[in-house]
Parts: C-alpha cells; structure tokens; sequence
C-alpha cells in the first residue's frame, strides 16, 4: 500500500508541472507571435538600408571613412546577446559554444541578457558592460551601444567590433550568427532592386555618408535584439510544449505501474481471504 500511495503521489506532482509547462508554453506562445511579427517587420527595412547605403558609398569621395577603414589596435570587442531567463532548451547554449571556438584572446565582452553576463563570468573572459534584454527599450539600448562601440572603434581602442546573437529562421530553428558592425564591410550593390543611374544626393554623398554609417549600425543591433527575442519565446514554447508531452508520457507510465500495483495488492489481499477461509474450515 505505501508503494502504491507513493505513485499516486508522484502522478499527482508530475500532473501539476505539467499544467505549469503547458500554461508557460501559451504565455510563450502568445509573446512569439508578436515579437516574430516585429522581427520579421524589422528586415524590409534592413534590407532597404543596406542597398541604400551601397548606393551613397558608390557616389561619396569618402572612401577612407573612419568606421570602414581598420586600424592597428590588437584588440577587440563582441556583443554576446542572449536572453534574461532560462527555460528556453538550447538556445543560449548554442550561442555560447560558438564563442568558445572563436579567439577570444585580447577581447572584450559587452552582453545583453542575464545568461550572457553569467557565461562571460564564469568563463573568466573580460566583460566591458553587460545590460538586461529587457531592463532599456530595443531602441534606446540600441542607440548606446551604436555611441559607445562607434567612439571606441574610432579612438582606435578596438581594431574590430562583432556581434553574435541567435539568428530567427523559424518556430524550431534559432541559428546562433556573427555579424561584423566595425569596421564596416563592403557592401555589394544589388542591382535589380535599386535601378541602376545616376543618383542627386543633398546635401551630399559625403555627409550623407557619415550619418548614414551610423544608422546602418544603430539598425543592425536593433534587429539583432527583436530577432533574439523572437528567438527566445519560439525556443521556450517548443522547450516548454516538449516538456508537457514528456510530463504526460511519464504520467502515463506511472498509471500503468500504479494500475498494475493496485492489482497485485487486491490479487494478495483476495487470496490471504482465501487462505484465512480455507484455515476455518
């Protein structure tokens, strides 16, 4: 009997993480939505930016501007981006394991998300600032980042900026990517999407230049922390919806073991009555 109250016990238990899995895996549901909508509404823009920007460095005399040529520093600095809570199956993981194979010997980390900021401690690499995924709106976080890696990069403190982060590609598949923000690299033009000829820039190229790098890199830490986040809330539905299954699977089992102890004890008890009836006799 102790064996059989002991599973029904454990049933329970697994019972009430599985309503507790189940309900994450909606709240997660309903945050993947919208932030997917504002990843995947983000990269028109990217995009435009990019093809803009081929257009004016094609027409500016400022072909030696200050973050797109390198320098001499013998350092550098990565943007490690993750998020803030657990819970989220392999998703930071993948992304810090890419950073164990980069070089990492004079580097310096800024992070932003809590599990970022632990891994560098942890690991003993040099953490520069770190920042929650969610304690600065997208935007603000965003455009500190873009002053204080643009500042750096042009006092020669860092020879190269980079940025890695869990890329969005669907529900099931966040890829961990590095990008390179400084110095810039070249940036192809595409023909078929911008008509090939002449172009009139005001005020001009060159000054269009100078404001235009800066907001190419502003756009593209701002689209890193939407998709991370699009990222984050897919990774945790699917970790918590697996969970669910796997709680129900086992909830399973144990009714069949709890059915099957169940049994036994009624198929002993039966036969100590008929033993004790067969003595009387």
């Amino acid at each position: 009997m102790a064996q059989i109250r002991e599973i029904k016990k454990r049933i329970k238990s697994i019972q009430n993480t599985q309503k507790v899995t189940h309900a994450m895996e909606l709240v997660a549901a309903t945050k993947m939505r919208r932030s997917q909508e504002a990843a995947v509404a983000g990269r028109p823009y990217s995009h435009t930016l990019h093809e803009i920007l081929s257009k004016v460095q094609s027409a500016s005399h400022e072909k030696r501007h200050r973050l797109l040529k390198t320098n001499s520093s013998p350092n550098q600095l990565i943007i490690v981006v993750s998020s803030d809570r657990g819970l989220a199956g392999g998703l930071n993981l993948n992304v810090f394991r890419e950073i164990l194979k980069a070089e990492t010997r004079n580097t310096s980390f800024i992070t932003i998300g809590k599990k970022a900021t632990q891994f560098v401690a942890k690991s003993g690499l040099n953490l520069t600032a770190s920042y929650g995924s969610e304690e600065i709106p997208f935007l603000q976080l965003a455009r500190l980042l873009t002053k204080m890696v643009s500042d750096d990069f042009v006092a020669q403190k860092y020879s190269k900026v980079s940025l890695i982060y869990p890329h969005f590609q669907s529900v099931v598949l966040q890829v961990p990517t590095w990008i390179q923000l400084l110095p810039i690299p070249p940036i192809s033009q595409i023909e078929e999407e911008i008509p090939s000829g002449d172009f009139l820039f005001e005020p001009s190229a060159d000054l269009i230049l100078d404001s235009i790098l800066k907001h190419h890199v502003l756009t593209q830490i701002y689209q890193v922390l939407v998709e991370t986040k699009a990222s984050e809330h897919s990774a945790r539905m699917v970790a918590m919806k697996n969970a669910t299954e796997a709680a129900g699977d086992l909830v399973d089992d144990l009714t069949l073991t709890y059915n099957q102890a169940r049994q036994e004890a009624i198929t002993k008890e039966l036969l100590d009555i008929i033993t004790a009836q067969h003595a009387f006799e």
